[in-house]
């Protein structure tokens, strides 16, 4: 007799006083693993272990056994190769054994980490691809159909106008008597033809780029242009030449006509070349848009957009194109840094049934957008500030935008896709427009909104995207639930993932959490005690000590014991006969903290 199958045995072992860690992996499926790795050291060394990352001052513990412990009072560690270290706390069994399986566990840790890790850029990867294909097969056919119309316009161009140029030029030379006639008649057909050949291949383009080649277009024109703004650096040629294009239809249609108004053409760049033309005139947004048509199809071809209105009597189009034709793999967060996170493991578990359940519909392509997001780190966006581009904190995406904070873009921001979507968290160095801020705030994504000025701005840019980075895992779960939330209408009406959604919407205590900081921010909650309500919220940082006001080496004891300070504070606090009803509801939500940090330091 063997003694049974190799699950058993280990497990059997593990009570005996510990199994080897190479054991344990053969035993284990990936996704208990780590749990097991430590709970087998634990009972291998006779006292407390666990698995911790570096949070800022201090670790943040992934996995422990029993659950809920401290590394700070840890007897010896060892890195683990994927990140993090693995602690003996208080080991009954500390010798050269104990010693030993300290070090094996950290090897077959850094094994499961390296793990979850390529199992996390699989489905990355496995994700991308299907959105990669489905928007190959759209691009191309709008493709086809650009080429077709961009066909016909040359064709129609050229040959309208030498068929009626020559024809005329033919009338005369029948005539006999005007020569002179057909010669300005000749000439007048070639210059029409140099310009069907400039609007093709314009010859200052590939010399000076766009603006210059717009510039040289202008002066073509019977209308007066004035041009304002830059372009910055060059970019590659396909940009540039898509970027004339665009503009130069818009210009020829604005233009086209004598007026003593001129058009105006405002430059401007950031990751993206961008223009906007204005022009005073009868043209409705629908008479714009019917004309340039096809150039909006071009120009979203190539990644850019469009975008044609009329504003206070005044036609205007903007043009956009991203300096990259290429896409650039969105960046990820680590998987490992949000392992820990209940409620992200939570959600992301309903993302994988949402794709289960939508297999080989097109309804999937949705939930693997929601999934793909839920990989990547939170968006910082920092509005008029170049330096912000040299702030690197893993975890944190930040974006440098050169625009004005207006409505359109604060739509940008809030689209769930594009250069500039998915935004969590944006920076001004002055303060936005009323419409910028009344549109981020009611957005159905949370989008944090801050403002600093030069002395403090850089500073701002790092304390904020730390505060992202350590949210992190609650932030891209709440932005997946408000996402699946959508999405689960189309499921039937009795499908229990639209209970589930529901569910963990309303009753995730994180989510709370973060509610009741947006409302702090705004003013008008808990008058005098609002610092002290944020800090325990997590503003100032996620880790218990912190939020409790205690110092990083603040024993158990000490952390227990102000938990519980603070679940009497704030539950006095909420009981008061003076204090209104929204007032209580948010010292609920500041008690249940409370308590789950006493919970948490009574468990160490």
């Amino acid at each position: 007799m063997t003694g049974g199958p190799a699950p058993v045995r280990a497990r059997r072992r593990r009570r005996a006083g510990g199994a080897p860690p190479y054991e344990v992996a053969a035993a284990e499926p990936p996704e208990r693993l780590v749990a097991a790795l430590v709970r087998n050291l634990a009972e291998g060394v006779g006292g407390p272990a666990a698995y911790a990352v570096p949070a800022g001052r201090t670790h943040a513990v992934v996995e422990s056994w029993p659950p809920g412990l401290s590394v700070v009072d840890a007897v010896d560690a060892e890195p683990v190769a994927g990140g993090g270290s693995v602690f003996a706390v208080a080991p009954s069994r500390w010798d050269d054994a104990g010693r030993a399986m300290l070090r094996d566990t950290a090897v077959w840790l850094g094994v499961a980490v390296r793990l979850e890790r390529l199992r996390g850029d699989h489905d990355a990867a496995d994700l991308r691809a299907r959105r990669l294909r489905n928007e190959l097969d759209t691009a191309r056919a709008r493709l086809a159909r650009v080429r077709e119309l961009e066909r016909h316009r040359l064709v129609r161009a050229v040959t309208s106008t030498t068929l009626r140029d020559l024809a005329e030029v033919r009338r005369w030379l029948r005539t006999g008597a005007g020569l002179g006639a057909a010669q300005d008649a000749l000439d007048e057909l070639i210059d029409d033809f140099r310009v069907v050949v400039r609007g093709v291949f314009p010859a200052m383009l590939p010399d000076r780029g766009p603006r210059a080649a717009l510039a040289e277009l202008a002066a073509t024109l019977p209308r007066p242009v004035s041009f304002a703004g830059d372009l910055g650096r060059r970019v590659g040629w396909q940009v540039e030449s898509g970027f004339y294009h665009a503009v130069a239809a818009a210009l020829n249609l604005l233009a086209g006509n004598d007026s003593r108004q001129p058009v105006t053409v405002t430059f401007g760049h950031d990751d993206a070349l961008r223009a906007r033309l204005g022009a005073a005139g009868s043209l409705t947004a629908e008479e714009l848009r019917a004309a340039l048509d096809q150039d909006i199809e071009r120009v979203t071809v190539l990644g850019g957009d469009m975008v044609c209105g009329v504003v206070d009597g005044t036609a205007v189009a903007t043009v956009r194109l991203a300096e990259r034709i290429e896409p650039v793999p969105p960046p990820r967060a680590d998987p490992a840094s949000r392992e820990r996170c209940a409620i992200y493991q939570q959600v992301r578990d309903l993302v994988r049934q949402g794709q289960e359940a939508t297999e080989g519909r097109p309804e999937r392509a949705g939930w693997d957008a929601v999934a793909e997001r839920l990989t990547m780190p939170s968006r910082l966006t920092v509005i008029g500030s170049a330096e912000a581009a040299e702030v690197v904190v893993p975890g944190v995406s930040v974006i440098v935008v050169d625009a004005q904070a207006d409505r359109a873009l604060a739509a940008e921001f809030l689209a769930d896709d594009g250069p500039r979507g998915g935004v969590d968290a944006v920076l001004c160095r002055s303060a936005p427009a009323p419409e910028f801020r009344g549109a981020l705030r009611g957005g159905r994504h949370r989008v944090v909104l801050a403002e600093a000025g030069p002395a403090v701005f850089t500073s701002t840019i790092e304390t904020l995207a730390a505060s992202l980075a350590a949210r992190g895992p609650v932030i891209a779960a709440r932005r997946a639930v408000v996402a699946m939330t959508e999405l689960v209408r189309q499921l039937p009406a009795d499908h229990r993932l639209r209970w589930a959604v529901e569910r963990v919407g309303v009753d995730a205590h994180e989510f709370a959490e973060l509610d009741l900081l947006d409302g702090l921010e705004r003013g008008g909650l808990l008058r005098g005690v609002a610092s002290a309500a944020a800090r325990l919220l997590g503003a100032d940082g996620v880790d218990p000590r912190g939020r409790l006001g205690l110092p990083v080496d603040a024993t158990d004891g000490e952390v227990a014991a102000a938990a519980g300070d603070a679940v009497t504070r704030w539950r006095a606090h909420g009981e008061h006969p003076a204090v209104g009803g929204r007032d209580r509801a948010a010292c609920e939500v500041l008690v249940r903290t409370a308590e789950g940090l006493l919970r948490v330091g009574r468990h160490r």
